[in-house]
């Protein structure tokens, strides 16, 4: 009687195992499949565009002497831009310290004890649940974020 309770315990055991790889497939299928209908949403239409545009007028812009003139950079400008430049060094620089500093720290957190399967499981969950609000809500419901917004 004992043997037959053991298989039946780890039967449930592998089927609890495979209803979660099953349900894992099933998220990860969801999210490949709202990934794809947003990039399709965003792909610009390509065709002719003759067929929209009727006999459009053509554009000349005309540039004078005058116009040219003003956009020439001065002295005070380029020293500007020089300027410009060594703060952008310094920022980049202070930047990759941060990120050193960033990484070093990364490596001190026990990241196993932290993401488990269960988090993995609530992490994957509320990315559906987001994706699912952005895009497939607004097909429904008239939403501030909707299609016409973006």
């Amino acid at each position: 009687m004992g043997k037959i309770k053991e298989t039946i315990e780890e039967g449930k055991a592998k089927g609890k195992k495979k209803l979660l790889k099953a349900a894992a497939v099933v998220v990860s299928a969801g999210l490949l499949t709202a990934g794809t209908l947003a990039l399709i949403d965003n792909i610009p239409q390509q065709g002719n565009s003759q067929n929209s545009i009727q006999g459009p007028e053509p554009v000349v812009l005309e540039i004078d002497e005058e116009d040219m003139a003003a956009t020439s950079e001065s002295e005070e400008e380029e020293e500007e831009e020089k300027k410009r430049g060594f703060f952008g060094y310094l920022k980049a620089a202070l930047y990759g310290m941060a990120a050193a500093i960033g990484g070093w720290i990364a490596t001190k957190i026990p990241w196993k004890k932290i993401f488990s399967k269960q988090t993995f499981y609530i992490l994957l969950a509320l990315v559906f649940l987001y994706l699912c609000i952005r895009f497939i809500l607004p097909v429904f419901v008239d939403v501030p974020w909707g299609p016409e917004k973006a």
